[in-house]
């Protein structure tokens, strides 16, 4: 023995020895990104071992409104939260998070000035604490550059796509990327506010804004194949489903719309005492699905849940249900979503959606909570999970609840 206490802390050197196959081993079994990045932070000989190594991805992440977070510790069928913890990133209490993509959040700051619309916009890092500052969604304005009108192809409507060196007034519901802001690849920010598509791109001023009545505040956005798709329902017709995409093109430094078509018209199966409740799209395995979620009339309580694959062979293209996800699992949330392969984890199955928007907040007296409903896709059986919220964030977290996937 050297007389050391056995509690005292290994000497640097020692740290710095652990083999880089060892380190990878110990990775595989740390499914939560934060542990993770306290791994690569230990010493610059963990950090560059770290980087070559190729665990499985980490769990998803969830995001609150205060900046506090909880990372998935284990998955179905017996799936468990980490404790919630602060981060020390942002404390402003007035942001909303409403996009994601990798570690990158996209969040937003409420007007003063004008009601029901944003006053800022930004991109921020959850691990490296980088921001990205986007341009303002809200200021006064006089003058608008109108630059074309588009027909939107097989309907009567139209898109007119507006230019202008001031901001346009717009509350951001959800924010999707086509690419990490950090990769070399040229990041498109698409933004879905009340009848108005917002587009983005690294050195533009303002946003290119594509405003039409045919664009309904609840759609859903997705980037896929380098276009933008977009599922909504008809308001007076809710059992109707159309589908849009958007064709993009740059101008003079500016990403722009330049082509418009409804790809799908589609009478959604009834389902008997239920409406649609939610639908969400979402990329899997190189195709495009949509989730559509049936509600009791009353209680608007989880009834059913559809899936189906966007068939493009056809024209228009047409909806297939699939009953499996070859063993992968999807996290859908109104503010992000994504596939996630959930084989690549000792002990988990796969064929399981997880549901975490829109569903009934639960109180008690000493924590706030929230359900995951968990849907089996095989045998089309739900379970319902509770999640505990950090206690400074009562009132309306659930409008910030957001999924993170960091990429390693």
């Amino acid at each position: 023995m050297d007389g050391r206490n056995s509690g005292d802390a290994l000497p640097r050197e020692r740290w710095n020895d652990i083999p880089a196959d060892m380190l990878g081993l110990v990775l595989r079994v740390i499914p939560c990104a934060a542990d993770r990045a306290r791994v690569r932070s230990v010493c610059r000989s963990w950090r560059a071992a770290a980087a070559i190594q190729r665990p499985p991805p980490p769990l998803p992440v969830l995001v609150f409104s205060r900046f506090s977070f909880t990372s998935l510790s284990r998955l179905s069928p017996a799936m468990a939260f980490t404790k919630p913890r602060r981060s020390l990133v942002h404390k402003d209490v007035t942001i909303r998070w409403v996009g994601s993509f990798d570690e990158w959040l996209v969040g937003t700051k409420p007007s003063r000035e004008c009601k029901d619309a944003d006053s800022h916009c930004f991109l921020l890092n959850l691990m490296s604490r980088k921001k990205i500052q986007l341009p303002r969604p809200c200021a006064l304005h006089f003058f608008d550059y109108f630059c074309k009108t588009l027909p939107i192809v097989n309907t009567s409507g139209w898109v007119d796509i507006i230019i202008h060196d001031r901001e346009y007034s717009m509350c951001f519901r959800k924010v999707v990327l086509s690419a990490s802001p950090a990769s070399d690849s040229m990041c498109i920010v698409a933004a879905i506010s009340n009848h108005t598509l917002a587009l983005w791109h690294p050195g533009m001023r303002s946003w290119c804004v594509c405003r039409s009545f045919g664009i309904d505040g609840s759609a859903d956005i997705a980037f896929y194949q380098g276009r933008i798709y977009m599922a909504m329902v008809s308001t007076y017709f809710p059992h109707i489903l159309s589908i849009l995409f958007f064709q993009l093109e740059e101008v003079n430094g500016r990403v722009m719309v330049s082509y418009v078509e409804q790809c799908v018209t589609e009478t959604l199966p009834p389902v008997e005492g239920c409406v649609v409740n939610e639908f969400h799209i979402v990329e899997w395995r190189g195709k495009l699905l949509l989730i559509v979620v049936y509600a009791g009339r009353v209680w608007l309580d989880t009834q059913k849940i559809g899936i189906y694959a966007l068939d493009f062979s056809t024209n228009p293209h047409s909806l297939t249900e699939i009953n499996n996800l070859d063993g992968d699992c999807l996290f859908i949330s109104s503010r992000s979503s994504r596939s996630f392969p959930a084989c690549q984890y000792d002990g988990a199955k796969g064929d399981f959606v997880y549901f975490v928007s829109k569903y009934r907040q639960q109180t008690t007296s000493v924590h706030h909570s929230f359900d995951v409903l968990v849907y089996n896709v095989r045998d089309a059986t739900m379970t319902p999970f509770h999640a505990f919220v950090p206690e400074d964030n009562s009132g309306p977290f659930t409008d910030n609840l957001l999924l993170l996937f960091p990429p390693k």
